[in-house]
């Protein structure tokens, strides 16, 4: 009776250990499911001066551009819009304000959108890109970090209080525009192969601004991009500062578009043309408070010290 009690504790015993390896092995195996999407979500850019990151979604496809063909039902080429998800042909600050937003920052309803982007191969086959995600930077760019940047402004326009109309910016087609595979190196020129199926282009936004006779920054311009410059480096090296004739500096906004592609061989296309067409649209949209406090925490609180911590909604 004793040795028979004996092997049922040992086969007990036995059962526990087999039960308590599984739990482990269940544990390890969700704490790597968890940490999945934090690696993830990491860029292959790692910006040295101040700023702040938002992620945004893939919104939608359309034919449309409220900067540049505003209450066109068709315009020039197709976009891929993200951040806001009601961005149309008539939208407004006001309609953008009211709409949603695929951005990880609910305050961020700036609508922002680039050409679609195909992938054609050697044998001509074409396949329209959607992208897979969507980085915006907001950075201090080459500007000294003792010179405070302002948000992207969005103002009172007709006198009433209330904010009515945000910043517009189309940037130039393919200027401070750069390609890679992922983890790759940044080229003016796109890879004709990525082994490991992701493309990446990335788009800079000029960082100074022009003002009005008050002092107040223009939202836009009749090319709607006339009034915004790139801060100038000095010829001694230093830090660039705006230029006297748009002495408004904002962030330089940064868009890093990802996108899954075919293994092949083959070449960026775009809607607008060959790939020296690409460029990036913003309307700002944001919740202006929102948009002020980043900026403030993350851009001119800088520089960053162990008494004076990055805060951690920075990035």
């Amino acid at each position: 009776m004793e040795a028979s009690n004996q092997r049922t504790w040992q086969v007990r015993l036995a059962l526990m250990l087999i039960v308590g390896f599984a739990a482990a092995a269940a544990c390890v195996v969700t704490l790597m499911w968890w940490k999945a999407p934090a690696a993830s979500g990491q860029d292959e850019t790692s910006p040295t001066e101040p700023s702040f990151l938002v992620k945004c979604e893939f919104s939608h496809r359309a034919q449309v551009d409220p900067i540049v063909d505003f209450g066109k039902t068709t315009s020039f080429h197709m976009h891929d819009f993200f951040g806001n998800t009601t961005t149309n042909a008539n939208s407004t600050y006001n309609t953008l304000r009211a709409g949603g937003t695929t951005c990880d920052d609910p305050g961020d309803k700036a609508a922002y959108w680039i050409p679609r982007v195909s992938w054609t191969d050697s044998s001509g086959k074409k396949t329209d890109l959607t992208a897979s995600i969507t980085r915006f930077y907001y950075r201090l760019g080459a500007k000294s970090p003792n010179v405070d940047v302002n948000p992207h402004p969005a103002l009172d326009t007709n006198g009433d209080g209330q904010l009515d109309d945000g910043l517009k910016i189309v940037t130039v087609q393919g200027k401070n525009v750069e390609w890679r595979c992922f983890n790759g190196t940044w080229s003016t020129t796109p890879p004709k192969q990525c082994s490991n199926g992701k493309l990446v282009v990335r788009v800079k936004f000029p960082d100074c601004l022009q003002v009005d006779a008050n002092g107040r920054p223009l939202l836009d311009s009749a090319d709607h991009r006339s009034h915004m410059a790139d801060a100038v480096q000095p010829a001694n090296g230093g830090k660039a500062t705006c230029p006297t004739s748009h002495p408004y500096p904002v962030p330089r906004l940064q868009t890093n578009v990802e996108f899954p592609i075919p293994t092949t061989r083959g070449k960026p296309t775009l809607s607008s043309g060959a790939y020296t067409t690409m460029h990036a649209d913003f309307f700002n949209a944001w919740d202006q408070q929102r948009l002020d406090e980043l900026v403030q925490l993350c851009i001119n609180k800088a520089p960053f010290t162990a008494s004076n911590p990055k805060p951690q909604e920075c990035g």
